[in-house]
């Protein structure tokens, strides 16, 4: 099944996943996790209902107590499995893919992740189809908004009123984040809050520039501090400053952690992606807080968190981590955690990230290869002579430039992040690492 990925269930409903598929889902993932209870969530596409009610089935069949909480963002997910000790939640999504696309996301009691040997598992499950009959569980409905409130509202130190634009993309945050945010000091110019499965104005992915042009706009155009723009599911934010520039996701961790430490937070450690600029140890360094790099994803992120009981952690996809809130990701604490650093600092967001513009990036640029590991390996010997690294990928050192070089997941495909000292130097390095990895031409950027 080739629906079955590396950190989750996703594909086009109904030619890929159906109702059957998801019923036999559910009694698999019952069967794994031992489940005598289970949330279910879902985003806003056109096919939720008929997968929650599939998959709702196979859950009370396998005799599971399921507890339905609406149309709600990953983050309401996870948090109301946490705090209610449920055995194991799903949110049916399928996050920034194409309207078409649904599936399911899984996480054990606690919002511990599941990882990919664990969703192979429960593809085998899926297959074999041997489920046991049971005492048919019951179906419950729950509003989380209200818990959900509180818990997030604990991060919202700011007190000055601040005007910001939000694009939800059409996407599941527009269906709550008004009232979500309703007591708070914010004015918030709504972008593309109306539902709409669709996706009628661009896709839910902040990652892509093309998708952003509009918040740029709105964010200068009405005067506003910050833009945020939020993906399908609710657990990814790009923030844009007010001149319209977008933020990078390691430079938003940065901050982050600056704004904890603010709060009285110290000795603390962060958890960065492999791929991060080079400045954050740098910065961390003069604040004291301790780093740890990761491999991409997050039940590499999370999982490393845990081991570390890290304060925080962040990904240049937009993911931003907490440990105070179940190790798991949230947009509404970054969102709230950036304007109590602007509030504090008395600075717009542009100034905050000024001082972290220290080196050139070249962004994440895809190579279609024949043979990764060979490709790999040739690499880390023509560079011999550099610091290595091998946890996501081959990372290579110099002094003034340094690139992670990482195989993706699901295809013959290598990303290439290349940081230099100024932009001579990166193109010089960019052409010759791209030579390396594919000698009859470059890579092009997704």
């Amino acid at each position: 099944m080739s629906i079955f990925k590396a950190y989750d269930i996703r594909g086009i409903v109904p030619t890929e996943l159906d109702a059957e598929k998801s019923y036999d889902i559910a009694r698999a993932a019952a069967e794994y996790f031992a489940a005598r209870n289970m949330v279910v969530g879902t985003d806003v596409r056109d096919s939720r209902d008929l997968l929650f009610t599939a998959f709702t089935e196979g859950l009370r069949d396998s005799g599971v107590d399921t507890l339905s909480i609406g149309t709600v963002s990953t983050p309401i997910l996870y948090y109301t499995t946490a705090v209610e000790n449920y055995d194991a939640g799903v949110m049916i999504t399928a996050s920034h893919n194409p309207r078409e696309y649904n599936g399911f996301k899984f996480c054990r009691r606690g919002a511990v992740p599941v990882p990919s040997d664990e969703l192979q598992e429960i593809k085998r499950l899926t297959e074999a189809r041997q489920f046991s009959s049971s005492t048919r569980g019951s179906l419950t409905t729950h509003d989380p908004l209200p818990a959900y409130r509180q818990h997030i509202y604990k991060f919202a130190r700011f007190e000055q009123s601040h005007k910001i634009v939000v694009d939800t993309a059409n996407a599941v945050c527009g269906s709550y984040l008004m009232d979500l945010y309703s007591d708070l000091p914010l004015d918030i110019v709504p972008l593309y809050f109306e539902v709409d499965s669709q996706f009628p104005n661009h896709a839910p992915n902040p990652l892509l520039e093309e998708n952003l042009v509009d918040i740029k706009q709105k964010v200068v155009a009405s005067g506003a501090e910050l833009g945020a723009a939020l993906d399908g599911d609710g657990d990814r934010v790009i923030f844009i400053d007010e001149s319209g520039e977008t933020v990078p996701g390691d430079f938003t961790t940065i901050l982050l952690a600056q704004a904890l430490h603010d709060l009285g937070e110290r000795d603390f450690n962060v958890l960065i992606d492999c791929r991060s600029s080079r400045v954050m140890e740098e910065i961390f360094s003069e604040y004291g807080i301790s780093t740890t790099r990761s491999r991409v994803g997050h039940t590499f992120i999370k999982k490393t968190m845990r081991s570390n009981n890290s304060l925080c952690g962040g990904e240049l996809s937009g993911h931003y981590y907490f440990r105070d809130s179940y190790f798991t990701e949230n947009a509404d604490i970054a969102l709230f955690l950036i304007l109590q650093l602007m509030e504090r600092k008395g600075k717009p967001l542009s100034e905050l990230v000024a001082p972290l513009k220290k080196y050139r990036q070249s962004g994440e640029l895809n190579f279609v290869v024949d043979d990764v590991p060979r490709v790999l390996k040739e690499i880390e010997t023509r560079f011999a002579d550099a610091d290595q690294e091998w946890i996501d990928g081959l990372t290579i050192n110099y002094p003034d430039w340094w690139c992670n070089i990482r195989p993706s997941n699901t295809e013959p495909v290598l990303r290439l992040n290349l940081e230099a000292a100024d932009s001579t130097l990166l193109q010089e390095k960019l052409g010759l690492i791209s030579q390396l990895i594919q000698p009859q031409g470059s890579g092009s950027e997704d």
